[in-house]
């Protein structure tokens, strides 16, 4: 067991400031049906509470001590981190990533290979398929990965998915342990549904007036969508469905069945992860979805975090589903 690789630490950071469903901000939130009748509004559902950066507060901060928590829980300094994988999102510039300002603040050594991973929102998992692949190469003994969320301040408050959205960030270490192996994945990419869900540059109608949705400084921010007809359908088909198909396939290959593993997904709505529960059935299955919000990117690491010493299963499998679209899920050992 000694040549496995697995979790070392495990880290994670939030705002203080809480925004409750009661919040006006959300006050605005539109209802409007598509052609098959149903609203946004109506699939986002189970966030009592979700936390915030206020003006001037920044998700690469969050990320630092989120770092700093994983590197600390696995013993190690930060000279002995090799490689940082994961992703900020929404970055302050476009490009560099943010992840660059983080590896500057942990203070990682110059010779640490910085991999932003762009694949909202699996970033978390996509990146820890990349840190084990290089630690298993030899290319890498100690991987850190970190991933942020800032989108309270990039989506369209009149939108349905805006009342689930929260800010936090999660980290990890990764490297050799016997501790939360990791074992296998499972992967699937539905490019047909390319578009159906982006983050980009929009104009709004007021009056009958296009504008381009500016930030304070009079600049172009970019905003969340899902598409009236296609985006609802693929979070009532791919979303509904694809994750527990893929995690079945992930735990048949290995003998396992959902009565093996707790289960840490993404967390964007309840009508979602209960569909995933009733599925899969798994022994166990944490979220922090009521008290923290669907922190798309974040909330796997986040989650498995604050749960990780609550954790009885003898596996675990992180399922992350994201726009473009794509699903992956990935079975650890305990």
């Amino acid at each position: 067991m000694k040549d496995s690789i697995g979790i070392l630490g495990f880290g994670y950071s939030l705002p203080c400031h809480i925004r409750t469903n009661d919040d006006p901000l959300f006050h605005q939130i539109k209802a409007t049906a598509n052609s098959q009748g149903v609203s946004e509004k109506s699939l986002f559902t189970g966030t009592k509470e979700r936390r915030y950066l206020k003006q001037g507060e920044t998700v690469n901060e969050l990320m630092v001590q989120a770092g700093q928590q994983a590197i600390a829980q696995a013993g190690l300094k930060s000279s002995d981190i090799d490689c940082l994988y994961g992703y900020a999102s929404v970055s302050e510039f476009i490009t560099p990533n943010a992840l660059y300002k983080v590896h500057a603040d942990l203070n990682l050594s110059s010779k640490t290979l910085v991999v932003p991973i762009n694949s909202e929102f699996s970033n978390f998992v996509t990146s820890l398929i990349q840190a084990w692949s290089a630690i298993a190469a030899g290319h890498c003994e100690n991987a850190l990965v970190v991933c942020g969320c800032h989108w309270t301040k990039y989506v369209d408050y009149t939108k349905g998915h805006s009342l689930s959205i929260g800010d936090g960030a999660g980290a990890a270490v990764i490297g050799r342990s016997s501790s939360f192996s990791l074992i296998d994945y499972e992967t699937e990419t539905l490019s047909n549904e390319y578009g159906a869900m982006t983050m980009q540059c929009r104009t709004s109608i007021h009056n009958g007036i296009h504008s381009i949705i500016v930030s304070e400084n009079n600049l172009p921010i970019p905003t969340y969508d899902i598409t009236a007809e296609a985006g609802i359908q693929s979070f009532l088909s791919s979303g509904m469905f694809g994750p527990p198909t893929i995690v079945k396939t992930l735990l048949e290959r290995h003998g396992l069945t959902g009565k093996d593993i707790a289960l840490i997904g993404h967390q964007a709505s309840r009508k979602l992860m209960d569909n995933w529960n009733q599925i899969i059935k798994p022994k166990e299955y944490f979220d922090t979805l009521e008290q923290f919000g669907n922190m798309v990117l974040a909330s796997i690491p986040v989650t498995l975090a604050y749960y990780s010493k609550e954790i009885t299963a003898d596996y675990i499998v992180l399922v992350a589903l994201g726009i473009g679209f794509h699903q992956t899920a990935f079975l650890i050992k305990r």
